[in-house]
């Protein structure tokens, strides 16, 4: 499956602080980074980490910032779908404290202001999937953005992946209800979805989530993991430890993860599995991106827990296929057998 990331590239300027400064408080800056970021060009470079077929739909303007934004797209392999020589790309200031919780100040640019024609260009029937960052569906962006996916040829039958982020308050009502009827997959964190939904429990707000976008919702919960919901059964999926530097960029990498765990068929546990290892490797390096070098050890090490647990399902399903066809009177599984592959599956679990 192909996916279409619509969505931002700025500039991340990163300052790693002791503390977030009191008002009109001078505080030092221990170290500074400037990277490529932005949610679409962070789920772009987890797409291309986990060899997921995709297209980076993100504006490129004019300017001193475009032109880094530029640089780093080519060295990822990128050509600009979209110029717009008119507006520079805007920045961001992320403050990253010493737990690596980090705070962000942002100046918008030429990738908040979506214009229709852009959208003309682009071959639809190449996409399966569509993912929608949200600091891009805000104000009149949001609106031509919506309105485009509703024009979209058997778009009803694409994966439209939300992730409204922080924004999700700010985005306009009916820009909301135009992309909830699009039936998307929403991914937000624990802080957003109670926000939104005014629920104290995040169940509940999962639950009020469900209701609005009738598609799989996942929350991110931090330490305690990834809580997913689709109408039927909620299920938590425990995170990875991890020693973390920076959590910049995390989310995305999550739900990029996700995105290219389903396109290559994986059971949705299975893909927040791989989502899960794939933003703790995030928030244990510098930067809101992992270049294909580092994540390769990750890819590794994942590849042989998902084989593990692909082998212990079709083996609990031999057993139990077997079991019935002797009507479990002379089942080859006895019970200590069949007690140690389920042992071996929860604890894969």
């Amino acid at each position: 499956m192909r996916t279409l990331v619509v969505g931002a590239a700025i500039v991340d300027l990163m300052m790693k602080v002791e503390r977030l400064p009191k008002s009109g408080e001078d505080i030092p800056c221990k170290e500074t980074k400037t990277v490529v970021g932005g949610c679409a060009y962070n789920v772009a470079n987890t797409l291309r980490n986990l060899k997921c077929e995709h297209d980076l739909c993100v504006p490129v303007g004019s300017g001193s910032f475009a032109d880094i934004i530029r640089r780093g797209m080519k060295e990822k392999g990128y050509e600009p779908m979209i110029e717009e020589p008119g507006e520079d790309n805007g920045y961001c200031l992320s403050l990253v404290e010493a737990d690596g919780e980090r705070t962000f100040i942002t100046v918008q640019g030429a990738e908040c202001h979506f214009k229709k024609e852009w959208f003309e260009q682009i071959d639809m029937d190449n996409y399966e999937n569509i993912y929608i960052a949200g600091y891009q569906v805000c104000g009149k962006s949001g609106e031509i953005i919506s309105q485009w996916l509703k024009t979209v040829e058997n778009v009803e039958e694409k994966h439209i992946f939300f992730a409204p982020g922080p924004m999700i308050t700010a985005i306009e009502s009916e820009t909301m209800e135009n992309l909830f009827a699009l039936k998307p997959i929403l991914h937000i964190n624990e802080a957003e979805a109670k926000g939104y939904t005014q629920q104290e429990n995040v169940e509940e707000a999962v639950r009020a989530l469900y209701e609005k976008s009738g598609n799989l919702v996942f929350v991110t919960l931090g330490a305690e993991g990834t809580l997913f919901y689709d109408g039927k059964e909620m299920r938590r999926v425990a995170s990875v430890k991890t020693n973390v530097v920076d959590t910049v960029g995390a989310g995305d990498s999550h739900i990029g993860a996700i995105i290219a765990g389903m396109s290559k068929g994986m059971k949705v546990e299975d893909a927040v599995l791989l989502a899960n290892r794939t933003a703790a490797a995030i928030v244990g390096t510098s930067g809101p991106v992992m270049d294909l070098e580092e994540f390769q050890k990750i890819s590794e090490e994942w590849e042989n827990e998902y084989s593990k647990r692909i082998f212990y399902r079709l083996e609990l399903e031999r057993k139990s296929m077997a079991c019935i066809c002797t009507d479990c009177t002379d089942s080859s599984l006895g019970n200590s057998e069949r007690k140690s592959v389920y042992a071996g599956h929860d604890a894969d679990k």
